[in-house]
């Protein structure tokens, strides 16, 4: 079992460096309250050694210990004071009381004359000079705590509670936070999965059914075209030998059989269409360069599009492709000429074919499967195609051309060809950008070829 590192998202962050600050902020003002109270019993008890210097004067200058301890026992009802001590003009102890804390048995001469505090640690000592006249005639020294560790342990107590309770609030909602804002970020990745696959599901729906329509119409259509192609057969075989006794006897009736074969040779080529629709034509696949396929037949399409409309061709597919070369030549005429009554009034006509390796499916292709494939690509600067009109393009018997003036077969055999040869067809246009057809042959091995 691994084990992933938490993510720190900026809310936990926020959260953690507020705790900090919190935390600093509560020992900075401990720190703070202590140096205040430090300096108040610092003063406190510097006001006590002086009143206790005045009250002891008259007796260190008589030389009465007895009285001066009277005002020393006096102080022991201060609990802040361990020790108290007075001393006479020579130095040594005069009267005293002690909690536990040791005076010193004398004082230097260089004490008198000058008060003073020295701190260490927890305890601080005051000395304070007794004077007569303006005369140091002896000193007071008193000892106390600077805090007692009651009142210190319970004020640090409180602020760390306080400083605790505080950081837990922030933590708990900065992680409420946190969870929301990932269960928000789940919820939207949730959301857009469902979209994308509803989208999907939208869009595989829709070339089923325009797979099973195209297959219901290419198996009615192949059925028709197979019947009817017998039917010409049969009456071109008779109008051949109509026309062969016609010619031998002189008959004028021979015109006539020669108008009736013309128009049994478009049936013809009719049927062959539907056939190609219906992906049902005999094919004669070969290894082919459809750069070199394009490149000879540069005269043909020029003289098929005419003068108005100029032909650039980039040719740079070096992939051989298998294709019945006679079909292929024969969809690329046809989608030239399709180019042109796209551009009416002249345009530019662009045959680009290159070599391509496809990861996924182009736009609207069905049944996809990735690899190397030859790409011919037929543009045009025409009006080009609304959506309605791109989408229905490879329908049966479609066309936007005026009547009398297209079957709607063009490019339904195109597609039929092309996928009878496991290829793909695409259509890109979009109202007066033109249109781009593109053909995506699968690649042939050079070895093979």
């Amino acid at each position: 079992m691994s084990i992933t590192a938490p993510n720190w998202s900026w809310p936990i962050i926020a959260a953690l460096m507020a705790a900090l600050l919190l935390v600093i902020a509560g020992i900075a003002m401990a720190r703070y309250e202590d140096q205040l109270y430090a300096a108040q019993q610092t003063r406190d008890v510097m006001e006590q050694a002086e009143i206790l210097a005045a009250s002891v004067t008259a007796a260190v200058s008589f030389g009465d210990p007895s009285a001066a301890q009277e005002y020393v026992v006096a102080l022991e009802a201060n609990p802040d004071l361990k020790a108290a001590g007075v001393y006479d003009g020579n130095g040594n102890l005069f009267a005293q009381f002690s909690r536990g804390q040791t005076l010193p048995p004398g004082m230097a001469a260089a004490a008198f004359g000058s008060q003073g505090v020295v701190v260490a640690g927890n305890t601080m000592t005051v000395g304070v000079p007794v004077a007569m006249d303006g005369h140091a005639i002896g000193a007071v020294t008193l000892i106390a705590t600077t805090e007692p560790a009651q009142r210190r342990i319970a004020r640090y107590a409180g602020l760390v509670l306080l400083v605790t309770m505080g950081a837990l609030v922030i933590g708990v909602l900065a992680f409420s936070q946190a969870a929301l804002s990932r269960r928000a970020a789940e919820l939207s990745h949730v959301n857009v999965r469902l979209q994308n696959e509803m989208s999907e599901r939208q869009k595989t729906e829709e070339a089923l059914r325009q797979s099973h329509k195209m297959e219901a119409v290419g198996q009615l259509s192949g059925g028709i075209a197979h019947d009817f192609n017998n039917l010409i057969m049969i009456a071109q075989s008779n109008l051949r030998m109509i026309q062969k006794k016609a010619a031998s006897g002189g008959s004028q009736s021979g015109t006539y059989v020669v108008s009736a074969n013309e128009a049994l040779d478009r049936a013809a080529g009719l049927t062959q269409r539907i056939l190609a629709f219906s992906r049902r034509q005999p094919l004669s696949p070969q290894p082919a360069r459809l750069s070199d396929l394009v490149g000879g037949m540069g005269e043909l399409l020029r003289h098929s599009v005419g003068e108005k409309v100029k032909i650039e061709t980039r040719l740079e597919a070096r992939w051989w492709t298998l294709c019945d070369i006679n079909q292929m030549e024969n969809v690329i005429l046809n989608l030239a000429i399709n180019a042109r009554d796209a551009m009416p009034e002249g345009g530019v006509l662009t045959i680009a074919i290159r070599d391509v390796t496809l990861k996924k499916s182009p736009p609207d292709v069905s049944e996809f499967v990735p690899g190397d494939y030859v790409a011919l690509s037929i543009s045009d600067t025409g009006e080009g195609m609304s959506d309605d009109v791109r989408q229905r393009a490879l329908d049966p018997f479609f066309t936007t051309k005026p009547q009398g003036k297209g079957t709607g077969l063009g490019l339904s055999m195109t597609f039929g060809y092309v996928r009878q040869s496991n290829g793909y067809l695409v259509i890109e246009s979009a109202p007066r950008k033109g249109a781009t057809i593109t053909i995506y042959m699968p690649r042939y091995a050079e070895e093979q070829a």
